[in-house]
């Protein structure tokens, strides 16, 4: 045996690589495949989520309002919102034909998907951008508004009167999840459909 390593050395060293390089790959490829199993067990348990609100909320009635848990009631009413818009030729026309209610609502939904600033006014259009705080403040959540008019600012194109800083979006980002303010907005958001049915039905 001792014969054969001196004589064939490289080809055992070769083997070696060999081996270490399929152990490796067969690791890298378990955990791709768990991964990638996660990502569809997420994917699917969010559609049969969507499934579940257009079933309680499309089309929305008054008793569907009344009995909503407060934790849903804007995803939910936000989804008709989206079901509608998507049907329609020209969904931004649409969408700004809305009340300002039902816009408002949909902004917030937007924004709870986002879950950040930062994702929020990189990813949408300036006509949903441009309505976060508006509907913020219409449910009573202005703890935080003026620094996010500050950060809209930051966005947008036609203002030079803000910096753009990567740091103040982070650190105001950090705020807004340290003060849980996702959750805030959907219990206000509810309360606001639930006080006012009528226009969102």
């Amino acid at each position: 045996m001792v014969e054969w390593f001196k004589e064939f050395w490289p080809l055992a060293l070769l083997l070696v690589a060999v081996s270490v390089g399929a152990a490796f790959m067969f690791r890298a490829a378990a955990k791709s495949s768990m991964r990638h199993k996660r990502e569809f067990m997420a994917e699917e348990q969010y559609i049969i989520h969507l499934k579940t609100l257009k079933e309680k909320y499309v089309p929305l009635t008054r008793e569907a309002i009344e009995n909503a848990p407060a934790q849903e009631l804007v995803e939910g009413v936000a989804l008709g919102i989206q079901l509608f818009l998507q049907k329609q030729e020209d969904d931004e026309n649409a969408f700004e034909a809305l009340p300002d209610e039902k816009k408002f609502i949909y902004t917030l939904d937007v924004f709870e998907s986002d879950k950040t600033l930062s994702v929020f006014f990189r990813s949408n259009s300036s006509i949903i951008k441009s309505r976060l705080v508006p509907a913020l403040e219409a449910v009573g959540v202005t703890g935080k508004t003026e620094k996010i008019k500050r950060i809209a600012l930051m966005f947008d194109d036609r203002d030079e009167t803000v910096s753009f800083s990567e740091k103040e979006i982070a650190d105001l980002d950090k705020e807004l999840y340290d003060s849980d303010v996702l959750s805030e907005i959907k219990l206000a958001g509810a309360k606001y459909i639930k006080e006012n049915p009528e226009l969102f039905l």
